[in-house]
């Protein structure tokens, strides 16, 4: 399939988006980069009519109250300004509960795009990105008792928040919601009221979010937990050994994921994700041999989903490319075509395609990759995986001196990469 925005061609047809083109009857098919690049840009125009309504509202209020159109525009511009203070209380109003019930909160996100702000407080992560529209709150059950009631409680929480949100400032302005009238509340205390309201409904309404985070909504995660099976039951509960394996692997914790892929896979042997994950743990001790090992038996699992199927067939060839065993380079350069073809959007499989390349000795397409993945890339791992390959290629087309400024580059971004001792070798070699 093709995207109609960028042009680039898939065989993994699911992951398009069907979408309405602007004014016309007809659709096209979108690819998942395009629908992340194009959510980004509708949040940033949403901001700028925002700003622009607050200021002429506000300019039109000042110079001439009697305009209507003045009051309209800052209305518009309060309605909106509440509809994104409203996703901090709700995603907490999400936290709070989980915690209450004995859950584990991983991490609070709220916005799209590029993180902008990172802290963690009372364990939990608060993530902020540029565009503040939608929030996630990653949360996961330490055990299995009572799940459906908790998980049940924990995603109702924040949709009742914001009811609750709109309901006490009746309260406090009206001083009970006995006869209340809408009609004595000031406008903005109406227009925050509506906001929140608006919000609590567009959550519980069941959907899909094909944009934004592309996640269920809290509606369609009620209904999903009142119908969840024990194996989903069990599924949920092998997230919690994930979560915590891929925290260990941002910090570069090797030791800490390995122990934390061990305890998730001695409960759930056969959990797809904990086993991907202890295969990238072993691509990061250099024991690309068991890495393949865990690979090619995740790849050899039935009704496996199309996505993970790529992004399996990219780890191997990975696997393959960073083994130095020329008998396998043959493979890797297969295995990391068909998940090219598959998902040419995702910046993993680039620099794995570009990392191949530059194993068989074709540098500059190689490099091309490379630095498109460097770039496109959201972890300072990822970045630094993708220096280090940069390096390696300028240090056997001869260029020392750009080979070890990306080396530094590599050590900037993640000074504990595993691939930096392999880079140096690389350098002083050639």
């Amino acid at each position: 399939m093709k995207c109609g925005v960028c042009g680039s061609e898939s065989e993994f047809d699911a992951a398009f988006v069907k979408e309405r083109q602007s004014w016309r009857s007809s659709h096209r098919m979108v690819c998942p980069s395009c629908c992340v690049r194009r959510s980004k840009a509708q949040g940033l125009r949403f901001f700028w009519m925002l700003l622009t309504a607050g200021v002429c509202g506000s300019v039109l209020s000042w110079f001439a109250p009697e305009n209507f159109v003045g009051q309209i525009l800052l209305s518009v511009f309060l309605v909106g300004l509440f509809l994104v203070f409203s996703i901090v209380p709700h995603e907490l109003g999400h936290a709070i509960v989980a915690r209450a019930v004995g859950w584990r909160v991983y991490q609070i996100v709220i916005g799209i795009g590029k993180p902008l702000f990172k802290r963690r407080w009372f364990g939990i992560l608060f993530d902020i990105r540029t565009i503040p529209i939608g929030g996630v709150t990653w949360m996961t059950p330490k055990d299995t008792r009572w799940f459906r009631t908790k998980r049940f409680l924990a995603v109702l929480a924040g949709p009742a928040v914001n009811i609750a949100m709109a309901l006490g400032i009746v309260i406090v302005l009206q001083g009970s919601l006995t006869n209340f009238d809408l009609v004595d509340l000031p406008s903005a205390a109406l227009l925050f009221i509506w906001a929140n309201l608006w919000v609590a409904l567009a959550n519980l309404w069941p959907h899909q979010s094909k944009t934004g985070f592309a996640l269920p909504s809290d509606g369609k995660q009620l209904l999903q937990t009142l119908s969840i099976t024990k194996e989903g039951i069990q599924q949920a509960q092998a997230l919690q050994f994930t979560f915590e394996a891929m925290i260990c692997m941002e910090q570069s914790d090797r030791f800490g994921m390995r122990s934390w892929c061990d305890k998730g896979l001695a409960l759930h042997p056969e959990d797809s994700h904990l086993l991907n994950l202890s295969g990238i743990n072993h691509l990061d001790e250099q024991n690309y041999e068991s890495a393949r090992e865990v690979f090619l038996k995740l790849l050899a699992k039935e009704n496996q989903p199309a996505s993970l199927r790529f992004l399996l067939l990219n780890n191997l060839a990975y696997a393959d490319a960073l083994s130095g065993n020329p008998a396998l380079i043959a493979e890797a350069d297969a295995y990391s075509k068909d998940a090219f073809a598959g998902l040419p959007w995702s910046p993993a499989v680039v620099g794995t395609r570009g990392a191949v390349l530059v194993a068989m000795g074709q540098y500059e397409a190689g490099m091309t990759l490379l630095k498109k993945s460097m770039e496109d890339a959201d972890s300072v791992r990822s970045k630094a995986e993708n220096a280090c390959h940069l390096a390696i290629a300028l240090a056997r087309m001869g260029n020392q001196e750009e080979a070890q400024r990306y080396l530094d580059l590599a050590r900037q971004f993640d000074p504990q990469c595993s691939l930096l001792a392999r880079t140096e070798r690389a350098i002083t070699t050639h």
